[in-house]
């Protein structure tokens, strides 16, 4: 299965991040919790010349482990890392010490000079990984639209989260061509790929074969029986009893509910990805 979703708009939305990413004082690098390498958007490499905050947002969908691992991994090197709830009431308390840490030197040179202190920062990701929700516990307002899928924010938008700081809502955004099977599968699974475009069915096969990979029993906890490749969907569709006219099992009803039980934490705390 090939996975690949680049509308137009991100052709823009890329060339818009790289220029404003040339006059901000940080980058708010928004990456899922689930599979914070998938997260990563080689088209953003060589635009990064300031200092990042990794932000490891739905932190609460994986284990309190391999959030350590990830912030370990991805912190130093004028990088901060931090695991964040994006719609909880700590987000704010969180995110803006991380992000004026990161801008420390900027702040300094402002007060050397007697100005007001004043940074910018650009929130950047693929889809759905949060950054509005993010943003609007930032300002401690719904400042801006979000939505749980892929494509809800179409344009920059910049929001004022006190008098020192203002911080860029980008479109999420991911490249033309993404080679790597397992990456494309990751980003479908946790919603950064319009389902509209993928092949629903032929995914919750590659979830179920993720999963046994992982613990046989994630599954038999949410269905109440092993769940193979070959039959696994008829018995995700007995399970919940998708049936269609002719008494048939309703298999492509049982991959919705497959990938929007993990989706939603149904599943438990399971990562697809974890740092080595």
């Amino acid at each position: 299965m090939e996975i690949n979703w680049f509308p137009g708009h991100m052709a823009k939305s890329t060339r818009e991040i790289e220029a404003n990413l040339k006059t901000a004082d940080c980058a708010v690098y928004v990456l899922d919790s689930r599979a914070v390498l998938s997260c990563f958007n080689p088209a953003f490499d060589g635009m990064i010349n300031i200092p990042v905050v990794y932000v490891l947002n739905k932190c609460d969908t994986v284990s309190a482990d391999c959030i350590n691992d990830w912030i370990a991994k991805l912190g130093g090197n004028n990088r901060i890392a931090i695991s964040l709830e994006g719609n909880s009431a700590s987000c704010k308390k969180k995110l803006l010490p991380a992000i004026k840490h990161a801008c420390a030197h900027v702040l300094e040179k402002q007060r050397n000079r007697g100005l007001n202190e004043h940074i910018k920062a650009v929130v950047i990701g693929v889809p759905n990984t949060g950054k509005s929700t993010i943003i609007n516990s930032l300002c401690g307002k719904a400042r801006l639209t979000t939505g749980n899928r892929a494509g809800v924010t179409r344009t920059a938008t910049w929001a004022r989260v006190d008098a020192t700081l203002d911080v860029l809502d980008t479109p999420g955004t991911l490249y033309p061509k993404i080679t790597d099977r397992r990456i494309g599968e990751n980003l479908a699974i946790i919603g950064s790929i319009k389902d509209e475009v993928l092949d629903v069915t032929e995914l919750a096969v590659a979830l179920i074969n993720r999963l046994n990979d992982i613990d046989t029993c994630i599954l038999v906890g949410r269905y109440g029986r092993e769940i193979d490749v070959a039959e696994g969907l008829d018995k995700i569709a007995a399970s919940r009893g998708f049936r269609i006219r002719g008494g048939e099992f309703d298999i492509d009803r049982a991959a919705a509910a497959l990938i929007d039980d993990y989706r939603k934490g149904r599943l438990g705390k399971v990562a697809l990805e974890y740092a080595k």
